[in-house]
């Protein structure tokens, strides 16, 4: 898959867990009649099967699913991760990396083009 293509399935991947979280209809659309409705979001799977797998596998990585449809096209099985909820991570942030983040008092207003303490 060279850069272009890589980008569009970006996009489209996005905008489909997007609206799959966030709309039940869609969703239950997805399940139905995936390959039309990803075509509907720019992801032509050609002459590939297509199956919404709603476990979570492996890291979910991006890259992952990158690899995952395009070796399903080549092979004719494409198989498309799409959580049934958003994967975030709940681990806390240590203390070095909060203060790697942090703001702290270093901010100078004067080097600011909207200061309007002169």
């Amino acid at each position: 898959m060279d850069t272009a293509e890589r980008a569009q399935f970006v996009r489209g991947y996005t905008k489909v867990l997007t609206s799959a979280w966030s709309d039940e209809d869609f969703m239950k659309r997805l399940k139905s009649d995936p390959k039309d409705t990803l075509a509907e979001y720019g992801l032509d799977a050609g002459d590939a099967t297509v199956s919404i797998v709603t476990e979570v596998r492996g890291e979910g990585s991006l890259d992952e699913q990158v690899e995952l449809w395009d070796a399903g096209k080549q092979s004719g099985s494409v198989q498309l991760f799409v959580p049934e909820v958003p994967q975030v991570e709940t681990e806390e942030l240590s203390d070095e990396q909060l203060e790697s983040v942090a703001g702290g008092d270093t901010y100078c207003c004067c080097c600011s083009p909207c200061c309007t303490c002169t």
